[in-house]
C-alpha cells in the first residue's frame, strides 16, 4: 500500500482540488446574484411602462364606452389634425 508521506500528498492534492472547485462554484453564485439583481430591475422597468399602457388603455376605452352611451360614435381627433371646412 502507500506508505503515509503518498497519503498526505494525495489527501493535499483533493484538498487544493476540492478548494478551487468551491472557489470558482462560490464565484458562480456572486455572478448570479449580481444578473438577478439586473434581471430584477428591468422587469421592474418593463412593468411600470406596462402599468401605464395599461392605465392609457383603460381610459380610452371608458372614453369610447362613454360616447357610446351618449348615442355618438366616438372617435377622437388626431393631435394636429384639422377638419376640412
Amino acid at each position: 500500500m502507500l506508505d503515509q508521506g503518498w497519503a498526505l500528498l494525495l489527501a493535499g492534492i483533493v484538498a487544493a482540488v476540492a478548494s478551487i472547485i468551491v472557489a470558482i462554484i462560490t464565484s458562480f453564485r456572486k455572478e448570479n446574484r449580481r444578473d438577478h439583481g439586473l434581471v430584477m430591475e428591468a422587469l421592474s422597468r418593463v412593468s411600470n411602462t406596462v402599468d401605464r399602457v395599461e392605465g392609457k388603455v383603460d381610459s380610452h376605452l371608458e372614453w369610447h364606452i362613454k360616447e357610446a352611451n351618449n348615442g355618438r360614435v366616438a372617435r377622437r381627433a388626431k393631435a394636429g389634425s384639422r377638419k376640412a371646412s
